[in-house]
């Protein structure tokens, strides 16, 4: 554990201007938070980044009364926190360019030093977006990995609830203080990945969601990750800060590709273009990260035996692919009767070969 005071390092993050880069170089330099409070002009001015006026406002001291609302607002809410120089601050995030200074946490911190694999992407997704995402989502928790998004809308509330309904664990970082939930139809999640999961924020408690937050914590998503997939994203989504904080953090990044008739795959399809690797299935991203998690290929799970297929069977499945097809097309194509389609789409799905989507809607697994 950190042997300094959180009301300390609270006090020093009070003073305006004081971010994570010049906590870290104040007290590197001076020893200690309080140490740093206490220093004089001429101290303060000879660390890295101090000018005069900000050494000014160091010395007109802490804001005790923000201070004590985040201890009083914590203990209401629940919230623990982990600071840059405790033990338990999750060293693969220490070591990026700007590693916050504060991890605001609710939920299971046993998991921080898990493999994590991100999965993010658009707020405004299709079918095909959601059903690639729970997928590969599904399959990334089957080969050991725990999940860590963003929770907006779309994709990132997609990949966490994939990973807990396969039972993995997911990480939720957000953009806003652990007394607010956003988005607020999320409710019901938030409270399932409280339980089986860690909510982790950079931001005070009472920070509201305000659209500039969202782009700096995408640095701590890529941060954690051992990769980035982003499974569907048009032109201007945040999902592509994510990549970009990702490439810049030595981390993979993989890319699902999109039909080039949907901007809601834009960003993605141009990602694969300027040298993401393209995704299709599982073992396009095991196959990459051999090197970090060498046993992890072993584990991909094994694909039916299509070729044991004959007759209606192998009839009904060739003509599935990864775009959903109505049962009522299935029978129109294959000229075969309602129930006979029934049943053999019912065979397969056993068979692991197919999947069912929503409105009686039939993809190949």
């Amino acid at each position: 554990m950190s042997a300094f005071s959180l009301e300390a390092l609270l006090g020093l993050y009070s003073i305006p201007t004081i971010g994570p880069v010049r906590m870290r170089n104040l007290i590197s330099a001076l020893g200690s938070p309080e140490e740093v409070l206490l220093a004089g002009m001429r101290n303060l001015t000879k660390v890295e980044g101090i000018d005069h006026k900000t050494a000014e406002k160091i010395k007109a001291g802490p804001d005790t009364q923000f201070v004590q609302q985040q201890l009083e607002q914590m203990g209401t809410h629940q919230v623990g926190v982990l600071t840059y120089w405790d033990d338990a601050f999750p060293e693969r995030l220490k070591r990026i360019y700007d590693p916050p200074a504060f991890l605001f946490y609710k939920g299971l911190t046993e998991i921080l030093n898990d493999k994590m694999f991100a999965v993010v992407g658009s707020r405004m997704t299709s079918d095909y977006g959601r059903m690639i995402t729970e997928r590969l989502t599904g399959e990334l928790v089957a080969n050991g990995f725990t999940i860590i998004s963003g929770f907006a809308r779309g994709v990132d509330t997609q990949a966490h609830k994939a990973a807990l309904k396969n039972n993995g664990a997911t990480v939720a970082v957000l953009g806003n203080g652990l007394d607010t939930i956003y988005p607020s139809e999320n409710k019901k999640l938030f409270e399932e990945i409280t339980e089986r999961g860690l909510f982790l924020t950079e931001y005070p408690m009472g920070t509201k969601p305000d659209a500039g937050n969202f782009p700096k914590r995408n640095r701590i998503i890529s941060g954690m990750s051992s990769g980035v997939l982003v499974t569907e994203a048009g032109q201007k989504s945040g999902a592509l800060l994510t990549a970009g904080y990702a490439l810049d953090q030595n981390r993979e990044v993989f890319a699902v590709p999109g039909s080039v008739f949907s901007g809601k795959s834009t960003g993605s399809n141009n990602l694969i273009k300027n040298g993401a690797k393209l995704v299709q299935n599982i073992d396009d991203i095991l196959v990459e990260l051999e090197g970090q998690y060498p046993a992890a290929v072993s584990h991909k799970k094994e694909q039916p035996d299509t070729s044991k297929l004959n007759g209606v069977y192998k009839k009904v499945f060739e003509i599935l692919n990864s775009d959903p097809l109505h049962i009522d097309q299935i029978a129109l194509q294959t000229e075969l009767s309602p129930s006979e389609v029934l049943s053999t789409l019912l065979t397969l799905e056993l068979g692991g070969y197919i999947r069912q989507m929503a409105g009686k809607m039939f993809i190949r697994s």
